[in-house]
């Protein structure tokens, strides 16, 4: 009985189908292709999204500006990984200079960049500027710790890039233990100009 019911099954599907065979192979194949097609972009926005939560990102942290043995003033910072990945061939450049509240930070050139570091994720590097004579005490001078940091984020070719200006203002400062003054890193602010990341 059963085979008397799949022979005749087989035979009218057959009948059914065999007109339109042509036409449901090419239906059948453009549905593989798209579902192909849709699978490719979800894999790659996984891909990317996996990328940006993963990936190592810095974190430029205020240092503060303080009095060195010479009575000049250093302004420094703490690059911090605040990602998951080590950041790689870690190269920057950390300056002080002083001026008023619309002071910009010159043009940095990639040459200008100093060493070739890693820090491991959640590790903070602290690293101070050049240094410089107090200004003056003419009112509104700020002083302005700025600079660039370049790195490799774990992923591909491309590095990253963060310039940053922290604004410190002179006024601020304060007589520290062993002599000489200090601005605590509460008193900095990020400056209008000279902030930006890739």
């Amino acid at each position: 009985m059963r085979e008397v019911f799949l022979s005749y099954w087989n035979s009218f599907f057959a009948d059914l189908v065999r007109p339109y065979r042509d036409d449901i192979t090419a239906i059948s194949t453009l549905v593989i292709a798209v579902f192909a097609v849709v699978l490719a972009r979800v894999a790659w926005k996984q891909t990317r999204d996996a990328r940006i939560l993963h990936r190592a990102y810095l974190d430029v942290k205020f240092g503060g500006v303080r009095d060195v043995s010479t009575g000049e003033l250093v302004g420094s910072v703490d690059f911090k990984n605040v990602g998951h990945l080590p950041m790689q061939k870690l190269r920057w450049l950390v300056r002080l200079d002083s001026g008023g509240s619309n002071w910009r930070p010159p043009k940095i050139r990639n040459r200008d960049l100093a060493g070739e570091s890693v820090i491991p994720p959640g590790a903070e590097w602290p690293r101070g500027s050049n240094d410089i004579p107090h200004p003056g005490d003419a009112g509104g001078v700020y002083l302005y710790v700025w600079g660039r940091a370049t790195y490799a984020d774990g992923f591909g070719w491309r590095k990253r890039r963060v310039d940053f200006c922290h604004r410190y203002p002179w006024k601020m400062r304060e007589a520290s233990n062993g002599g000489g003054v200090s601005i605590g890193a509460e008193h900095a602010r990020y400056h209008d100009y000279g902030n930006s990341a890739t």
